[in-house]
């Protein structure tokens, strides 16, 4: 089942308040966009409900964008909460939580365990390397969208080439 952006992005929050690894909001962004292409390619399904988007600085999360930026360049300080981080008045203003099912947490794991300590700037290189996904939709100022097929037949190539 896939999982809001939200929910996916306090994973990697909750990692690194309990490590003690500080990440900003670009930090998370890519996080959430690697673990989705990981998901993809090794299940063939969606982690992220949510669409992923080629912005200037890389692949982009619209909501999520939304609900981190007002943490501008500094680090993330605690997780995101339903209603108080999303436009969303119905919401109860809970922690954005759901169950992760154990692949889902593998993968999130692995994530963080081989890029969570990248910085930023690392991170949207890895994304606007030749041939991304990101590359292959970017069109200066227009924020377009990344195709899963696309995200995940990249990802998948990496997988096989390891």
């Amino acid at each position: 089942m896939a999982h809001s952006s939200l929910v996916i992005a306090n994973e990697f929050i909750r990692r690194s308040l309990q490590s003690g690894c500080p990440i900003t909001q670009m930090q998370v962004q890519k996080l959430v966009y690697f673990a989705h292409g990981w998901y993809l390619a090794v299940t063939g399904n969606r982690l992220v409900e949510d669409q992923v988007q080629a912005w200037d600085f890389g692949p982009v999360f619209p909501t999520l964008y939304s609900a981190l930026r007002k943490f501008g360049r500094n680090p993330i300080d605690r997780v995101l909460r339903w209603g108080e981080d999303t436009p969303f008045n119905f919401d109860d203003a809970g922690e954005a939580i759901e169950v992760m099912a154990p692949e889902e947490s593998a993968i999130i794991d692995q994530v963080w365990n081989a890029y969570g300590r990248f910085p930023a700037f690392k991170l949207s290189a890895l994304t606007h390397e030749p041939g991304t996904p990101w590359e292959a939709a970017f069109e200066g100022g227009k924020n377009r969208p990344i195709a899963d097929a696309d995200i995940k037949s990249y990802f998948y190539n990496l997988m096989q080439a390891a």
